[in-house]
């Protein structure tokens, strides 16, 4: 069965009432969920070469972090994290799919520094997990791109939160501007609705100083944008 035939199947079975669309993106990376198995692929060495390898947009602006105290937003396996592990003192690993942190727990069960937060409404940070002004970084790579809108505010906003003055966050958002009331899925890349205007103007709203935003081709051309933000 193809990947199509299998989201099709899965959502005929699991959504023929769902409405709330950032539950319906959630469910795609949940255990038994049509793309769980992309955690594997994208464990891949090709794959994580992508974003790290040293002239890729997103590598470059992260060498401006302080990774003292971190947070990874939708951070799945960790496979992200675990580049800078010898630089972070603090880690915090956020998902809304508990199996995808379960694998990370497999993946850092050494490491005493990690927190795993299960937060399954895919929508901000729990207040209770992190206190205000404790994190020196917060970033997310290669997720942010199919959220809807309002997963994305929330995440903004309560970053803002959990940032200490003058720490920055670093985003990988889609910056797909068609179809914005249709289905993330009718999408090239999956890349759901958002532009760097759109994304900078809600970073500003909640405070963010936007540092650099740079759009980039992936899933088609101009489909994706990181941006840099900082809290006074």
């Amino acid at each position: 069965m193809g990947l199509l035939e299998k989201i099709n199947k899965y959502i005929a079975i699991n959504f023929s009432t769902e409405k709330n669309a950032t539950k319906r993106i959630i469910s795609f990376w949940e255990k038994g969920g049509p793309d769980f198995d992309y955690y594997a692929s994208a464990d891949q060495e090709d794959w994580i070469k992508v974003f790290w390898a040293e002239d890729s947009v997103f590598f470059k602006l992260f060498q401006t972090l302080d990774l003292k105290n971190t947070l990874e937003i939708a951070s799945g396996t960790g496979r992200h994290s675990a580049q800078v592990m010898d630089k972070i003192e603090e880690l915090y690993l956020l998902d809304s799919s508990k199996a995808a942190l379960q694998l990370a727990e497999q993946r850092f069960g050494n490491y005493k520094n990690v927190v795993y937060i299960h937060n399954e409404s895919g929508l901000g940070i729990p207040t209770d997990c992190i206190k205000d002004n404790a994190l020196t970084t917060v970033f997310s790579y290669d997720a942010m791109v199919h959220f809807e809108k309002e997963a994305v505010e929330s995440y903004i906003a309560d970053s803002f939160r959990v940032l200490k003055s003058g720490a920055f966050a670093l985003f990988h958002h889609s910056n797909y501007d068609k179809n914005p009331n249709g289905k993330f899925t009718d999408n090239p890349g999956w890349r759901n609705y958002m532009t760097k205007e759109l994304f900078c103007s809600i970073s500003e709203k909640h405070g963010f100083q936007v540092i650099h935003s740079e759009v980039f081709s992936f899933s088609t051309t101009d489909s994706d944008c990181v941006t840099l933000l900082r809290k006074p």
